[in-house]
């Protein structure tokens, strides 16, 4: 049973940032709402929210139109979802509305990206 979450979206070809309704817990919705294959998630905010995209957008030719997000030092390419996320690591409603993600949105259209990978480590105890 699917339930439906109010999040918004981010489309940079047709440069629009809308709320819309998904099953944002359901990464088969996610996979196709964003129209990938895998995902990642990216621009963690201070009020928990932060934005689906598209894990692999960088390696197709060509790649998708792109948009800059404020507080983020690159860009993202193709359409990403704002989510909030609760205590229990559920993806929820994101807390910013989307006059606040229009406002931290700058679409920048057909650019390219260089692809990068980046491997972070950790010090266990």
């Amino acid at each position: 049973m699917s339930k439906l979450t109010k999040v918004i979206s981010i489309d940079p070809t047709r440069q629009v940032v809308e709320e819309i309704e998904l099953d944002v817990n359901n990464l088969r919705a996610l996979y196709e709402h964003i129209g990938c294959r895998t995902i990642d998630v990216v621009c963690r905010q201070p009020n928990g929210d932060a934005l689906t995209v598209d894990d692999e957008a960088l390696l197709v030719e060509p790649q998708p139109p792109a948009f800059e997000f404020e507080g983020f030092s690159g860009s993202i390419h193709g359409i990403a979802i704002v989510s909030g996320c609760n205590r229990n690591g559920r993806s929820t409603a994101p807390k910013m509305t989307v006059e606040e993600v229009r406002e931290k949105v700058k679409f920048i259209g057909d650019v390219y990206t260089e692809p990068f990978l980046m491997v972070v480590s950790f010090d266990w105890p």
